[in-house]
């Protein structure tokens, strides 16, 4: 009896030991003060478990579950899928958010009137030009096939020689000569 005593003692005297140790302390006060967390953790954890039994016991919510489940063709390759798609969720929300972060961007820069109005004369003063060239271009066309249409000619061997003279014809000529020797290079080259 004696001997228990004395073991006892030495129990309690460690323990105390133990105890006085400021982390020690400070370790049990911070667990203390998270007791009622901790208990609302175990009861919500208790509902959760007391709500999957009594599913569980439900014949027509097992049954439905079954027909719901049964009515989707859920297989290997589908789980496998999923996995591979949650796999890759970090890199899609990554995208997600540049285009987020775009699609912000636009919204800014549509919102914002002056920077819209700047857009819109910088726009027209590179495409008025090209309207202008294409206006021209068209007027040419219409004006040579009027021309073709109302002063129908015979060619002659001659007439093609006479045309040949002109600077116009020469340096349209030049071009398809220097196109043909880019391309007789390009097709050595390769």
């Amino acid at each position: 009896m004696a001997n228990a005593t004395t073991s006892m003692n030495e129990e309690i005297h460690q323990l105390m030991e133990v105890l006085e140790k400021p982390e020690i302390r400070h370790s049990l006060q911070q667990l203390l003060e998270k007791l009622p967390e901790i208990q609302e953790t175990i009861e919500s954890v208790g509902e959760v478990m007391e709500f999957g039994k009594s599913v569980l016991k439900d014949e027509k919510t097992i049954s439905r579950y079954e027909d719901l489940v049964s009515t989707y063709n859920i297989s290997l390759d589908t789980l496998s899928a999923i996995v591979q798609i949650i796999e890759k969720m970090p890199k899609l929300v990554h995208i997600l958010q540049q285009l987020e972060d775009v699609t912000d961007f636009i919204t800014a820069v549509l919102q914002d009137k002056q920077t819209t109005t700047y857009a819109i004369n910088n726009a027209k003063e590179s495409i008025d030009p090209l309207i202008e060239n294409g206006k021209k271009g068209m007027g040419f066309i219409k004006i040579v096939q009027q021309r073709a249409e109302e002063k129908p000619q015979n060619l002659t061997v001659f007439s093609m020689i006479k045309w040949m003279k002109d600077p116009s014809v020469q340096r349209l000529l030049n071009y398809v000569q220097a196109t043909l020797d880019i391309l007789k290079e390009k097709s050595k080259g390769e």
